[in-house]
């Protein structure tokens, strides 16, 4: 691989089976350790130098079909998941994993298994992180791992003029800068006219340099910096595409500088972040930093989370496949019953739909109907309309005109002339639902 180093442990037998490997980039400050080749363990270690010190990275590979002893892992003949646990204990190490399988044997009748995972000792857990990489169609889903920290890089060779310069440019620029009229008398003199000469070189090489276009891009997510830190930022991005363009040694002094310090104020706020929440944090659950929720995060190992079968027998590997599980499952489960034909069902669904008037408009009041009141008993008509609920609009309506009107003199002039007009009245209101009007209502007190 180009841009890589490559240390192996391969299986002695020198077939296609086993072994362990790690890649390197070139520029990655680091050394090689040592590599096992036994028949029952292959190893391969380096030394990658960070920030946080010397981190010894590994590579190892325990065939299953070879039993775990006691020299191994310190521990009695138990199960493998038992013994690495009670091996790891004593000496402070934890397991990095995601808590699902990591392989996925093509015996369908076996069932997944988690043999894939990172150990490490001594690396905070806030700067590791692991997900599953699903590139790869082996029985084995690969596993990468982070570490949220800086890299001593090896410095490249700088190199004076780059693919696509214009060497005319670069000449005219270099005999443009050159003064041959500089007096050379003494040995400081011959050191400051090669210091000279060899800027006069970089700055003419800068000048002839193709120009790089390079557009920063654009994060969606809010910044929570304070304005001294996105002032340096900003201006450390300056300072990085300036020097891409011109390789000006000048502005790269500067920007490793101005580097430096933003490094430095990001440690000062994630620290002061942290005093922040340990100043606040309380026992009390409701709190905003309580102290269960801030320490929760450490030491948590991975919960396990059981493999999923696919309807076509196969094991789940990717969340995709998992939610296709899932959904054809919900599929199967929850169907509706079939209580009725379908021509059934599209007869009623036509009815339910076809507009229907919900209640049937009141028939009008007829002359008869009120003709009729002339023939009542008065004595017996009166009492029982006086005794019917005041909510009902055709007892109240007869009732103040039987009290009011017609149990007084004159009382068939008067009810041949209104009959025509208490018809419409009392049609209207048993359509619109009026109720007493409220001349009507006083009149009966």
């Amino acid at each position: 691989m180009e841009g890589y180093v490559c240390y192996r442990a391969d299986h002695p037998t020198g077939r296609a089976r086993g072994g362990a490997v790690v890649l390197a980039k070139q520029d990655l400050a680091h050394y090689h350790l040592h590599t096992v080749t036994s028949s029952d363990t292959q190893l391969a270690a380096i030394m990658v130098e960070t920030p946080l010190g010397e981190i010894l990275v590994a590579a190892a590979y325990l065939p299953p079909n070879i039993p775990w002893n006691r020299a191994e892992f310190d521990s009695l003949a138990d199960s493998r998941g038992t013994a690495l646990h009670e091996a790891l204990t004593p000496c402070s190490a934890q397991v990095l994993a995601t808590g699902r399988p990591t392989h996925f044997p093509y015996n369908r009748q076996s069932t997944p298994s988690c043999i894939d995972f990172f150990i490490f000792k001594g690396i905070p857990n806030s700067v590791l992180s692991v997900r599953e990489e699903y590139d790869l169609s082996s029985d084995h889903l690969p596993l990468l791992t982070t570490i949220n920290t800086a890299a001593q890089r090896i410095p490249k060779k700088r190199r004076l003029v780059l693919p696509g310069s214009n060497i005319q440019r670069f000449k005219a620029e270099l005999n443009s800068l050159i003064n041959l009229n500089t007096q050379i008398l003494s040995v400081e003199d011959v050191d400051a006219a090669v210091q000279t000469l060899l800027d006069q070189v970089h700055a003419a090489a800068a000048n002839a340099a193709p120009a790089h276009i390079y557009s920063a891009p654009t994060s969606q997510r809010p910044r929570t910096f304070s304005p001294i830190l996105e002032g340096l930022l900003a201006l450390k991005k300056r300072l990085r595409r300036e020097y891409v363009r011109t390789q000006d040694p000048t502005i790269d002094r500067i920007y490793r500088r101005i580097a430096n310090r933003v490094r430095k104020e990001l440690i000062i706020s994630k620290r002061n972040a942290t005093d922040t929440m340990l100043e606040e944090a309380t026992a009390d659950e409701s709190s905003k930093f309580a102290l269960w929720k801030l320490s929760s995060r450490y030491k948590r190992q991975a919960a396990p989370k059981f493999p999923v079968r696919l309807p076509d027998d196969t094991w789940a590997r990717s969340p995709m496949d998992r939610a296709e599980a899932f959904a054809c499952n919900l599929e199967e489960r929850f169907k509706p019953f079939e209580t009725a034909s379908h021509a059934r069902i599209q007869r009623v669904a036509q009815i339910l739909e076809a507009p229907l008037q919900m209640s049937l408009p009141v028939s009008p009041i007829t002359f008869q109907e009120v003709a009729g009141l002339r023939t009542w008993g008065w004595v017996g008509g009166v009492d029982l309309l006086m005794r019917q609920a005041p909510g009902s609009v055709l007892a109240n309506l007869l009732a103040c005109v039987a009290s009011r009107l017609l149990y007084r003199a004159q009382v068939d002039l008067i009810f041949f002339s209104t009959q025509g007009i208490l018809k419409t009245l009392w049609s209207t209101l048993l359509r619109t639902q009026y109720g007493t009007p409220a001349f009507w209502r006083r009149a009966l007190h």
